[in-house]
This record gives structure tokens, sequence and C-alpha cells, in this order.
């Protein structure tokens, strides 16, 4: 399964690539598809900013997103990382209180707002102080009318960016240049460009109940923990949903648990329901759980049954995540160290997936080298954390029998 994102440049006057505004697609086909607005940004921002990192670790473009009315007012936008993000408010959107508290909210908390297709007029003046980016359609409207108004307005716009899009020709570009305009999008500089890469495969039965129990009247955080930790993709997504969220209201950008349910506190019930709309609502199709998937769960509980056997046992938790997302990088086809640069896990985690190093590390080594049947090795590592031989293939079963009991449990 993969995810798929257009991505056009943004320039400055210079010409020099600034950001990217993403486009939804859900295939290779440059066009958008025939879905509705509210679910195409719910569904790149599940794709494209919690299932996997947004870019290498050395891209720190703006990335600009267009949001409607609705996700705005729900607060959506509010759990993406703000340092990277321009929220785009689509030209339909009314211009109302609710979209105004709205965006004094994301501007409090330092987001950057911009106003997509803006057409000359003073339906939006309330908003102009909290917005950083307008975006003038050039086509749309006349060269003199976007003038007029620019030279009108010139106190009140004095600390906005002006980017012009749908920027053609050269002429075109230097015309909005002098007349004040900061920034440039068009075909001109570049046509949206599809990328396509591997998409975390989510288990349907487990999102189903994980919606479920956070809508009940009294939610239970003990089951919302055990169906989190039984779904590599819905691990994974819930850490950076809590980085981001984290890094928005308090402006640190480290997160480090020692649970899931130390996440499922912090965040809240109300901001559990938020996350299970976006990671969860956008997931089901007709997708089947890959082998991958199966043995990243194997491992989770093996690690966890060696800490508890062993001298390790306070960092049961912290074991299950090391083999839980030990095979995240053969999922997502990215390296490691980029993905745990995006999640919140403890310095026991990183360390033993990062630097395979540390107390955590030898418990997924040792699944590996059982995997593989490479005995004697197993039986070092085994003897090296104090756990007899016969311990091992008895864990091993227990874990792949935990696995195989899952409702619904995955394709293997």
């Amino acid at each position: 399964m993969y995810s798929f994102v257009a991505r056009q440049a943004i320039f400055d006057n210079q010409l020099n690539t600034v950001g990217y505004e993403l486009l939804f697609r859900n295939s290779m086909d440059n066009r958008f598809p025939d879905v509705s607005a509210e679910q195409a940004t719910t569904q790149l921002i599940e794709e494209q900013f919690l299932s996997a990192p947004l870019g290498r670790k050395n891209d720190h473009s703006t990335v600009y997103v267009n949001f409607p009315y609705q996700l705005l007012v729900q607060g959506l936008a509010e759990t993406l990382p703000k340092n990277r993000v321009v929220i785009e408010i689509l030209e339909d959107a009314s211009p109302d209180h609710s979209l105004l508290e709205a965006v004094k909210r994301m501007h409090t908390l330092g987001f950057r707002v911009a106003l997509d297709d803006f057409s000359p007029g003073n339906e939006w003046d309330a908003f102009i102080p909290y917005v950083d980016v307008i975006k003038f359609d050039i086509r749309r409207s006349p060269y003199e009318e976007i003038g007029h108004y620019i030279r009108s307005n010139r106190e009140a716009l004095r600390h906005a960016v002006l980017l012009a899009e749908k920027v053609e020709t050269y002429d075109e570009f230097e015309s909005y240049k002098k007349l004040g305009f900061h920034l440039f999008q068009g075909y001109f500089f570049s046509k949206p460009v599809v990328t396509q890469r591997n998409k975390l495969v989510q288990n349907q039965a487990f999102a189903l109940k994980l919606m479920q129990e956070v809508n009940v009247e009294s939610p239970n955080l003990n089951k919302i923990e055990e169906l989190l930790k039984r779904d590599v993709t819905l691990s994974f997504k819930i850490m950076r949903y809590a980085q981001n969220i984290l890094y928005n209201t308090r402006g640190v950008s480290g997160f480090r648990s020692q649970s899931l349910r130390d996440i499922v506190v912090y965040l809240g019930i109300n901001e559990m329901r938020r996350f299970v709309l976006m990671a969860c609502l956008t997931s089901f199709d007709n997708v089947t759980n890959t082998e991958i998937y199966y043995l990243s769960l194997i491992r989770a509980k093996f690690c966890e049954l060696v800490a508890e056997r062993t001298s390790a046992s306070r960092l049961s938790n912290d074991a299950f995540m090391v083999g839980l997302f030990s095979l995240l990088d053969v999922i997502l086809g990215l390296p490691l160290e980029e993905l745990m640069g995006q999640i919140a896990v403890s310095p026991e985690v990183a360390t033993a997936l990062e630097k395979e190093s540390g107390k955590l590390y030898p418990f997924v080594q040792l699944a590996r080298l059982f995997e593989l049947r490479r005995w004697e090795e197993a039986s070092d590592i085994s003897h090296e954390i104090g756990l007899p031989n016969s311990a091992v293939a008895e864990l091993m079963n227990q874990a792949t029998k935990w696995a195989d009991e899952l409702p619904l449990s995955l394709s293997h």
C-alpha cells in the first residue's frame, strides 16, 4: 500500500525554493480525486504527518496545507508541527466569528496562517492582523484590482507576506515582484510533482474498537492502552501525534514517555477522540495486513516477556516498544534514526533502536537470532541477559500465541 501527495514549489523573489504546497492525491494521476475537502485534508494529515516523517532530517522547508472551514473550527490544524506548516484557509470558508476565534487561537499558539485564493475586498478585514501570508490568485483578480487593494491597505498589510499564485509567465513574475509580492507559485516555476511512498497498514478491527472505546461515556484507559499496544501503526501514529501536541502547546520537541498509557493520560479523552478522527477514519479501505506486522507484534510481546523475566522488569513497557518498532524501517523504507526523531519514545527505546546498544537492545537481538534459527548466537545473548535457553523458546511461543489470538488476527 502506498500514500500519494503532490508538492508544488513556492519561490521567493530571487527564485529560491522556500516551501511547498501539499496537494492530496490518491494515485500517481496528478489531479485532485473526487472526494470532499474534509476527507482530502484529514487523509493527507494522517498519511503525511502521522504515518511517517515529513521529509528527511535535513529538510526544513515550509509546507502549506489546505484546511476547509469545519476542520479549522474543530482545531484539527493545531495537531500539526507549527515549525514546518502554514495553515491555508480555503477560499470558500465563511469568515464568521467561529473561524475568527480559531485563527486567533492558532496565532496565539504560534501557527502561521494563510488566506488562500484571496480576492480583494473587506470581508476578511478582521482576520488580517492574525494572517501571515495572503495568497492572491492572479487568474481570478485583475492586476489593477490587486494593486489598488495593496496600495489602499498598505498599513494593514505591513506584517503579511504577499504570495502570487498561478503565475504562468516571467513577465507576470516581474510585474507582481514590483508590486511588492515576496512569494510566487505557479506553472511558470514548477508543476506539482506526485510522490509515492510506503503506507502504514492499519488493523481495521483495532481501529474500530478504539473508535468505540474513546466515544463511550466513561472511556477505560486500560482498554485504550491495550488496543494501542496491539497495533504498530496506531502506536506509531499516536506517538507522533503526542509529539506535535506537546511541541505546539509547550514549545518543546522532546516528549519522552514511559508507556503508551502515559501518552493516553497526557492527551486526555478529547484529544484522543480527535486523534481517532484522523488516524482511524482514513484507514478503512480493503487492505490486508502483511506478515511484517504480525512479526512486529510477536517481537513486541517477546521483548516484554523477556524484560519481565530478567532484571529489566521495570522496563517492560519500553521493551514492548523496542520490539514493536524494530521493523519500522522495513515497513516505511526509511532509516530508523529518522523515524525515532519523529516520535515520543524513552531514551532507552531510542538507544536500542538507533544505536543498537543499551539494556533493551539484546532483547530484540535475541528475537532476531531466534527467527533466523541462529541458536548458538541466541544462546550467548540469553546467557548474557540471565535467561535460561529453555525459557527463550517458551517465551517466543507465548508471544506467538498472543499475536495469533488477537481479534481478527493479522494475516500470516
